[in-house]
């Protein structure tokens, strides 16, 4: 009887000096505006334009093109997203964005070898089809799923970073356009997805 006690004793002492964890102390997060893009599919031949701020102005646009290289001997069917004059995506000296990742940062500055630019148009995927070899796709957002499009527009008191969610299906020849989010307060950096 004697040992019970002891061991639950122990038990009760060992249970004691647990350390508890340390909760972060909760964040304001951004006030935003969530726009649901209903899985849009922006299939070759389609476009489609967004108002994400609500202004009564379309700020970005997802579009194809087909392009026509006879020194190549191959036609391009390529995916775009565009930018207003009031908009900025940040696009490198290849012309292209980044991809990114739920959580990944979007300054307000240039960043990472990428400059905000407004009036863009950044190839987002192409298929290649050749005369003598099989169709093929290339592109930095050919096999996206669920990734991040940064965006920045420009009001009359500021900055106001945001995002646009989107994936691309090979298989379906189509980008999808999930939900977009632009914070309401200016001159803040947001974080993706959030």
């Amino acid at each position: 009887m004697k040992n019970i006690i002891f061991l639950l004793a122990l038990i009760a002492m060992m249970d004691a000096c647990k350390k508890k964890p340390v909760e972060a102390p909760a964040q304001n997060p951004l006030a935003m505006i969530f726009t649901n893009l209903k899985d849009s599919a922006i299939a070759f031949g389609r476009v489609a334009s967004f108002d994400l701020d609500t202004n009564g102005q379309k700020d970005v646009l997802f579009s194809t093109l087909l392009v026509g290289d006879g020194i190549n001997q191959q036609d391009k069917r390529q995916w775009y997203v565009s930018s207003s004059f009031e908009t900025n995506l940040p696009v490198n000296e290849q012309e292209s964005i980044p991809v990114l990742h739920i959580n990944d940062l979007i300054p307000l500055q240039n960043f990472s070898g990428y400059n905000w630019f407004n009036a863009s148009s950044v190839l987002l995927a192409q298929q290649i089809i050749g005369i003598n070899n099989p169709p093929f796709w290339a592109g930095d957002w050919k096999d996206a799923s669920h990734r991040f499009i940064p965006v920045q527009l420009i009001s009359s008191n500021g900055l106001l970073n945001g995002w646009i969610e989107i994936s691309f299906s090979i298989t379906q020849e189509k980008v999808i356009l999930h939900k977009a989010a632009v914070s309401k307060e200016e001159n803040k950096a947001v974080q993706a997805g959030k």
